[in-house]
């Protein structure tokens, strides 16, 4: 069954042979944490969302259409869930007071009530920053699927286009052609230079 494609071990799975999809999670599970890790600097969430990920594969395996290419569909959704996971963070700020609080006061002594101290990143920088990247992943959203995946591939998930191209099964050139129309595209989505 190691030889089989994504596409047949997935509608082995879809059949009821629950093998299959184990060896899709073996084969995927390494490529959705790498692509999660590089956006996301948590670890914990980095693993929740690699199984959330193939939580809504088993969620929607009678809608999966084999005429598509498995590793396409895989990766649009973990993109997806990233995208929610960076929604839901500029929806709520969350903060830590433990890391707040300096550990011991700068003579040495016992430890201080909490202050904010002048190190912390400006606020109006993390607006931009907050606002740079939601408009980064609205471009990314609005391209084509088949310039998206590509793109997401390279430049989020540096990937080389050899790697590309086994992932999504097109040659290499295309992967190359499909990439430069994606960063054309993607120059024209964003609003704002970079």
């Amino acid at each position: 069954m190691v030889d089989l494609t994504d596409e047949q071990l997935f509608q082995r799975y879809t059949d009821g042979d629950e093998y299959g999809f184990h060896l899709l999670m073996q084969r995927y599970e390494p490529r959705i944490q790498g692509f999660l890790r590089k956006r996301l600097n948590d670890e914990e969430r980095v693993e929740d969302l690699t199984q959330d990920t193939f939580l809504r594969i088993h969620r929607a395996r009678e809608s999966y259409d084999p005429s598509r290419k498995f590793s396409t569909w895989i990766h649009t959704i973990a993109n997806n869930l990233l995208k929610n996971e960076f929604r839901n963070r500029s929806r709520r700020r969350e903060t830590v007071f433990s890391e707040l609080r300096p550990e011991a006061s700068p003579a040495g002594g016992a430890s201080r009530p909490v202050e904010f101290q002048a190190d912390v990143a400006d606020p109006e920088r993390e607006t931009y920053r907050s606002e740079l990247r939601e408009a980064i992943d609205t471009a990314i959203e609005r391209m084509d699927e088949h310039h998206r995946i590509p793109f997401v591939m390279r430049e989020v998930e540096d990937l080389s286009y050899e790697e590309i191209a086994d992932a999504i099964g097109i040659p290499v050139g295309t992967v190359k052609s499909r990439l430069n129309r994606a960063r054309n595209s993607f120059r024209s989505l964003l609003p704002v230079p970079v």
